[in-house]
């Protein structure tokens, strides 16, 4: 009977481990650098802000296109029924002392031509050139605003998985440390050496513990949740990261870098392209008063006729003009003029909110740096006095198990085990947290 319990078991955990195997090959293995990857390629505010630069290069190539040739064509086909009636002046005719009335053409009129325009200068063309420009420069750098946004977003929901991972085993161990205390304290209770309102406690303890556990277990549903709306994947993707907490961890010294680059971040490179572009406005205005050229040409065919003749080249007749055409802006009601001073108080308004920005950076960088080393510092400890807490808690149990540590003193032990982990684990979190900040404050995300 012992033989086939103990085979069951064996097939038991075989099918187990073949499941959870099984399970790992179809989900997507998920490391930091790919969940960045993935979600920079799936966000639509990403590809929308991508969108927006292909608009603006459009943009662009349509205000190029104003100074190619324009070359129109048309055909006109009309009816004349009833011609139009032309006075001539008295004397015109048969020295007659009144005006002659008199009808001209035919009743069937067929015109076709082709014209053609080309710029010789036109100042609001190459304007419209300057701002495009300056508006694809804009949509770009917010292609990087958007960029690093994600990079941030992504990593810290990423790191919050991992924490609420470590959360879950964390708590199960505390749960199976609680229900070997409860199993001890209900023989201790039996044998009489045991109050009931000791081992009452114990059972508190354990279903608090189930409680954390089933805490974590709902916590860690929900962060995944938000890792996989932050890489647009569909929710019922089975997904296993491959890092782990304490190895993103990066030496504070090695992040040493205390210049910070201003022109890096990408709030001060909006702004100085809003500026560019504000100073380009009043430029374009600017030009607006200038005239403006082209040429022009003409060439066109006119059939005339009683009936309608339209194959008979004897009833066609040509006709052809070029010329030049000038707009000499005069009087506008001074519109341009105060157009160009919003424009120039705009750019004044970018200049202070670039001063204010640079004040704002370099303070950043040195609070995040300040963060960093001392969640760092903190980490260290953590981290000592977690070895040190699980030392002390493997003594008290082998102490416990002796009998000569009571079941008050390792619950002791392992409260204090409990905050050293909490502590531990917060530690890590904060750490890679600080990092993520002091990365972005130097432009470096």
């Amino acid at each position: 009977m012992k033989n086939t319990v103990r085979y069951l078991f064996i097939c038991l955990c075989a099918a187990l481990q073949l499941s959870a195997a099984a399970q790992t090959d179809s989900s997507m293995q998920l490391s930091l650098k790919k969940a960045i990857e993935i979600g920079l390629n799936q966000r639509f505010d990403i590809k929308n802000q991508e969108l927006a630069i292909q608009i603006s290069e459009s943009n662009r190539l349509k205000t190029q296109s104003k100074n190619l040739p324009q070359v129109n064509a048309s055909i006109d086909f009309r009816y004349n029924a009833v011609l139009a009636t032309s006075l001539l002046p008295p004397g015109a005719i048969n020295n007659s002392t009144e005006y002659t009335p008199i009808k001209f053409g035919t009743p069937y009129n067929t015109l076709t031509s082709i014209t053609a325009t080309q710029n010789l200068f036109n100042a609001g063309v190459s304007g419209d050139k300057l701002v495009n420009d300056a508006q694809k420069e804009y949509d770009q750098v917010s292609l990087e605003k958007y960029k690093t946004d994600a990079k941030s977003a992504i990593t810290q929901a990423y790191y919050q998985v991992l924490l609420n991972q470590e959360q879950i085993k964390l708590t199960t161990e505390n749960v199976a440390n609680a229900e070997t205390i409860v199993k001890k304290g209900e023989s201790e209770y039996s044998n009489g050496t045991l109050l009931k309102t000791d081992l009452s406690r114990y059972q508190l303890d354990l279903s608090n513990a189930k409680n954390q556990l089933q805490t974590a277990t709902t916590n860690y549903e929900n962060s995944l949740l938000l890792l996989k709306t932050q890489l647009i994947l569909p929710i019922e993707t089975p997904v296993q990261l491959t890092d782990n907490l304490e190895g993103l961890i990066t030496n504070s010294d090695q992040l040493a870098n205390n210049n910070v680059t201003i022109e890096q971040r990408y709030e001060y490179r909006i702004e100085s392209s809003m500026m560019r572009l504000n100073d380009i406005q009043a430029k374009r205005y600017n030009r607006s008063y200038l005239p403006s050229a082209y040429l022009y040409g003409n060439a066109s065919l006119q059939n005339q006729n009683s009936k309608v003749t339209l194959f008979n080249t004897d009833t066609w007749y040509p006709y052809v003009y070029v010329g030049i055409h000038a707009d000499i802006p005069i009087f506008d009601g001074m519109e341009k003029s105060r157009n160009i001073a919003g424009y120039r108080l705009r750019s004044i308004q970018n200049k202070n909110n670039l001063e204010k920005l640079s004040y704002e950076i370099q303070t950043e960088a040195i609070n995040t740096r300040n963060l960093l080393n001392t969640a760092y510092s903190q980490y260290q400890t953590s981290k000592e006095n977690y070895a040190l807490a699980q030392t002390i808690m493997k003594v008290d149990q082998d102490r416990y198990k002796e009998g000569t540590l009571t079941a008050a003193a390792l619950k002791n032990t392992e409260y204090s085990l409990q905050n050293a982990q909490n502590n531990y684990l917060t530690s890590i979190y904060n750490v890679l947290i600080a990092q993520v900040n002091y990365k972005k404050a130097m432009g470096e995300l």
